[in-house]
């Protein structure tokens, strides 16, 4: 490369002016050019600015967030413009259902090459939800609008356990998963007592697990004794479309006091299925851990 090669390319770097380099054996500058904007020209969408929408990364896909205020991601645009240009992008949070914006950014200069917004507090609430949509804009100029993700907030947190009694919040809806639950509810129930007060707890820690159950959709009744009119302590019916009633023993040696009650999940099976007698449950109120 000759002396007036060399120096076209070092005054097109020193004045950012032209790119950052020369084509090979040329020794000419190449020049960046800005956001194109076209007074008569459109966007299918009727934009002006001539860049590629962005694309929201996360949340999305309906994915519960674990706070108020989540961190909008986006993944940047790109169109025919110089690094330092001056592009920003435009954050919209919607109502999911109405489509009704609830909170917009400001214009915020594009990160590298991702660009993030926090929404505002007070904007969202528990466990609905909401969609989101970002633009990019240059010298008041908007560009196309990005698609619509939407995500969901947390749910509530659970109530206290009623020392009264009634069914209590559970992950899961299988019969260990409840039995679980339960005992982590009220685990004062479980220690080492009289005899008398053992069965008191027992029955009180059946009727939670029968509770829960039912508020998870299993259908769980009380067990009469053999079929007399005895309520058995430590066992429930099973009931299931199509199967024959099963009996469940909830507890292994619940009666002995010298040891702290131990909760169990144990199925009775053919022949005999444990001698289940359905008691059918009251009615339930599951408003408290079914939201």
């Amino acid at each position: 490369m000759n002396l007036r090669k060399l120096a076209a390319c070092t005054l097109g770097l020193a004045t950012m002016v032209a790119a950052a380099g020369c084509t090979d054996g040329t020794g000419q500058a190449l020049t960046p050019t800005l956001p194109s904007v076209d007074a008569n020209l459109s966007n299918a969408d009727g934009t002006k600015l001539k860049a590629t929408p962005p694309q929201p990364l996360s949340p999305r896909s309906a994915i519960r967030v674990s706070n108020l205020t989540p961190q909008l991601v986006l993944q940047n645009g790109s169109g025919s413009f110089a690094p330092v240009s001056a592009i920003s992008y435009v954050f919209e949070v919607l109502d999911a259902s109405s489509s009704q914006i609830l909170a917009k950014s400001d214009p915020i200069p594009a990160g590298n090459p991702q660009t993030t917004w926090d929404v505002p507090t007070d904007v969202l609430k528990m466990n609905a939800t909401y969609a989101w949509r970002a633009y990019a804009v240059f010298s008041n100029v908007a560009g196309s609008t990005s698609d619509v993700v939407s995500f969901r907030t947390p749910l509530p947190p659970p109530p206290p356990v009623s020392a009264e009694g009634g069914p209590v919040p559970c992950g899961g809806s299988s019969g260990p998963a409840i039995i679980g639950c339960v005992g982590a509810a009220y685990p004062q129930k479980l220690a080492k007592v009289s005899l008398q007060a053992r069965k008191d707890n027992m029955e009180f820690i059946r009727d939670r697990i029968i509770e829960t159950g039912i508020c998870k959709g299993n259908d769980f009744g009380r067990n009469f004794k053999r079929g007399t009119p005895v309520l058995s302590h430590d066992y429930l019916v099973w009931r299931q479309p199509g199967q024959h009633d099963r009996g469940v023993d909830l507890a292994s040696g619940y009666d002995d006091v010298s040891t702290p009650l131990r909760l169990t999940w144990q199925v009775k099976g053919a022949p005999d299925y444990g001698f289940p007698y359905y008691a059918k449950y009251p009615p339930v109120d599951c408003s408290g851990v079914n939201p």
